[in-house]
């Protein structure tokens, strides 16, 4: 599952959705995971198409789930999703997220998110048929946050998970690249504060992943194949390296840095994918 990916999926006509070409050159990149959003009016329609062509193509679902701090409806929107998807996986297992960069997005502190984990979790895992479920979703590696989770988190998540982009995209290719350095650094903190506060090492899923996370048309690495054939290419050597559990780039189309064109084809990093996978 390290040859993951985000999907973006704003609306019905979503490229993954409608693109049989987009989905034929997926499965050529040996996608192994789809991340799916849910949002706050997404019609259930969307969210099962997502599943289902997460199924029809040997992948693993990653769904997003709403978290109470972000909507007050957060227990029945999420209970309702986790119905579609023990309805098409059956008993197979479902990795859930638990909110998106919500230390980012709404600035929720440690204690903030635990707690809203320590409502609503207990209840949800008792609807997935075979969930899994994974905080503290951090927009970039927090090692202090990561830890008071672990620490108050009842019940204990299946998995950690957080973000890792390298750069911002003004910066020089080098340091883009040099920057990944820092990513070994993290898991290493990462299971040596696991190690100290519950004994044990979760799997590790980086869920979002990227040379930036907001890649600009022209600023000379979404654009230029050669930086983004080796950036990708060590990205995905790293995580091997380290035994990282799964990870999803973000995002698959309709982005700067996509690993599908808006035509179908595989851009720069979607080839990396492809020949990673041995294809």
């Amino acid at each position: 599952m390290l040859l993951g990916t985000n999907l973006n999926i704003q609306d019905s006509s979503d490229q993954v959705l409608t693109s049989s070409a987009t989905r034929t050159a997926l499965q050529k990149m040996h996608v192994g995971l789809f991340r799916i959003p849910t949002r706050d009016g997404q019609s259930d329609s969307i969210v099962t198409q997502a599943a289902q062509i997460t199924k029809s193509m040997g992948a693993a679902p990653l769904v997003i789930l709403q978290g109470d701090k972000a909507t007050s409806d957060a227990l029945d929107n999420d209970t309702r999703i986790i119905k579609i998807m023990n309805s098409i996986f059956g008993s197979g297992v479902v990795y859930y997220e638990y909110g998106n960069e919500q230390d980012f997005f709404y600035k929720l502190q440690p204690k903030d998110y635990t707690d809203s984990w320590n409502r609503l979790i207990p209840q949800l895992k008792k609807l997935a048929l075979n969930g899994r479920f994974i905080g503290p979703v951090n927009y970039q590696y927090n090692g202090s946050y990561l830890q008071y989770f672990l620490q108050n988190a009842q019940p204990r998540p299946d998995a950690v998970s957080w973000h890792e982009y390298t750069c911002a995209s003004d910066w020089t290719n080098d340091i883009c690249m040099s920057h990944l350095d820092n990513w070994t650094v993290h898991f290493n903190n990462a299971r040596g504060i696991m190690n100290s506060t519950i004994g044990t090492s979760l799997p590790i899923m980086i869920t979002e992943w990227n040379y930036t996370a907001n890649p600009i048309s022209g600023d000379g690495k979404s654009d230029n194949d050669t930086f983004m054939s080796a950036w990708t290419t060590k990205a995905l050597q790293t995580f091997a390296a380290n035994g990282i559990f799964a990870a999803a780039q973000y995002s698959c189309t309709e982005y700067a840095a996509p690993l599908v064109d808006s035509d179908g084809t595989m851009t720069a990093q979607g080839l990396a994918f492809q020949k990673y996978g041995g294809g």
